[in-house]
């Protein structure tokens, strides 16, 4: 596969990635969840919801994670391996290599983006009936905006890529 198809490839994958992003975005829309603050205190009393909602937030993560590991792998030629893989991983998109690619994502992403990752270390490694209300509430607060800016970098990152491969 040439070079440009492998970047078109990329592109497309980034793409889908978007679009389960939006499927997560939608279905804590619907339940009210992004917008009234007062019903989403009652609904996060639930232990249900609350280990629902933690399980999206968990999978936006690593759908943020799967886009991060397409660009390193099929642009960058490079996924970190040490003990803090997911930390680097995060530094390594939000930083322009020279000549190869621009930032993935904005350092005001990347501050975002980081506490989903440290929620997602969290949600994996203790027992769900452990998760605390006030931190679901906060990526609550931060997740419409998030979301926003990462769609915002993830396009504008496209537009780019496509720039330079028409440049080639």
């Amino acid at each position: 596969m040439t070079d440009i198809n492998k970047i078109k490839v990329t592109l497309a994958r980034l793409q889908l990635e978007l679009e389960n992003i939006q499927k997560l975005y939608d279905t804590l829309n619907e339940r009210g969840l992004l917008d009234n603050k007062k019903n989403r205190r009652e609904k996060l009393a639930d232990d249900f919801m609350l280990r629902a909602v933690g399980s999206i937030f968990h999978d936006f993560y690593t759908s943020v994670e799967n886009m991060f590991k397409i660009v390193g792998r099929n642009i960058d030629n490079l996924i970190p391996s040490s003990s803090e893989w997911h930390l680097e991983l995060l530094e390594q998109m939000s930083t322009p290599i020279e000549g190869e690619r621009p930032a993935f994502i904005s350092s005001n992403s990347k501050l975002l983006l980081n506490e989903f990752r440290g929620f997602r270390h969290v949600f994996r490694n203790v027992y769900g009936f452990n998760l605390v209300s006030e931190r679901i509430e906060r990526l609550l607060d931060i997740f419409p905006h998030t979301v926003d800016n990462l769609r915002r970098d993830v396009v504008q990152f496209i537009e780019d890529m496509q720039s330079i491969m028409i440049e080639e």
